[in-house]
């Protein structure tokens, strides 16, 4: 008796220890689409619809990779479409062509009624795949960061490069996709100056008679391998002398010769107190003071002053050749850079 409740307890408690494994493959994603695809192979659509629609939710689905997302989108739309709901299967499909425009179903799987409508749907419903390089570095003066675009089905498309709040920075192609398209970008704006550091996003938008349907975008993060010279500073207006004269200009002149005057005709007294000044001293002061008002009456305003010219024009020869030395430096230091892009995952916003 003893030994019979023993079994029973130990019977008991090895299911409870089971139920949560249970539990657990009961709810994950990958166990309910292969429960799934038996359910649909046994001509069950019933229970392969629900399994699938459990598996897709939001919760579950993000577990599954993108081939495993498409496999359950692909036959939720083929046992829809034998449930005869042809709503809920041209959802389903809508929602496999966005995940993949490159996606077909196997021919040798399902047959046409599910093809057909699958075809139906992507001819409809206008996007496009895009696959970039997930890091690269490109040469800045010859190279080009591509970008390749797979369509649902042939549309028209414009592709751009926007900044990181979202406004354009220089438009890369606008026209048709058939098959598929190249698009290149040599790391430029719309005025050919390189683009900023940091975050781009390239954007592609789908278009049906001019009006968007759908965006797809890439987040790009840009960086550079390139160190420039600052160029010199521009002379600035007090760095150069008055080319013309000024009445200031004639007026310092008039000031300096009566000044001098001045201090011929007083600088004895100052040094001998009591000597008179005599006739020569006078004549020089007289002499110098005139002097000093010939030159201010020989420097009427608007005159050039050809000595300050040609010292101003030693200082720009001087600025311009520091500036062309800067200039030739940068170009060689360009010839050898390169932009570097590391591309995230695309999103439809």
């Amino acid at each position: 008796m003893a030994l019979a409740r023993s079994t029973r307890f130990l019977t008991v408690a090895a299911m409870a220890l089971a139920a949560p494994a249970t539990a657990a493959r009961a709810q994950n994603p990958a166990d309910l689409l292969e429960r799934a695809v038996r359910a649909y192979q046994d001509l069950n659509f019933d229970a392969a619809a629900g399994l699938l629609r459990r598996a897709l939710m939001p919760q579950l689905a993000d577990s599954l990779d993108h081939a495993g997302r498409a496999r359950a989108l692909t036959y939720l739309g083929a046992a829809e479409r034998f449930r005869e709901r042809r709503d809920s299967a041209m959802a389903a499909f809508r929602r496999l062509v966005l995940l993949d425009p490159r996606y077909r179903p196997d021919t040798l799987v399902f047959p046409p009624e599910v093809t057909r409508l699958f075809d139906e749907v992507r001819l409809r419903t206008k996007t496009v795949a895009i696959r970039v390089p997930d890091d690269t570095v490109i040469p800045l003066q010859r190279g080009s960061f591509a970008a390749w675009l797979v369509p649902s089905s042939p549309h028209n498309v414009t592709v751009g490069i926007a900044r990181g709040d979202g406004s354009p920075l220089r438009e890369l192609y606008a026209g048709p996709v058939g098959d598929s398209l190249d698009v290149h970008w040599d790391g430029r704006d719309s005025a050919g100056a390189l683009a900023p550091r940091g975050r781009l996003w390239l954007t592609v938008e789908s278009r049906v008679g001019g009006a968007a349907m759908r965006v797809v975008e890439v987040p790009l993060e840009l960086d550079y391998a390139l160190d420039t010279v600052a160029h010199p500073a521009a002379l600035k207006a007090g760095q150069l002398l008055p080319e013309r004269a000024s009445r200031r200009t004639g007026l310092r002149s008039l000031a300096g010769g009566l000044l001098i005057g001045a201090a011929a005709v007083s600088l004895p007294q100052i040094v001998a107190p009591g000597q008179r000044s005599s006739g020569t001293r006078i004549a020089v002061g007289g002499t110098l003071a005139l002097s000093g008002l010939v030159g201010y009456l020989a420097q009427p305003p608007g005159r050039p002053l050809p000595d300050n010219v040609a010292a101003n024009q030693v200082r720009r020869e001087d600025w311009r050749r520091r500036t062309d030395a800067v200039v030739a430096e940068n170009a060689r230091r360009k010839a050898g850079a390169s932009f570097r892009v590391r591309a995230g995952q695309s999103v439809a916003p």
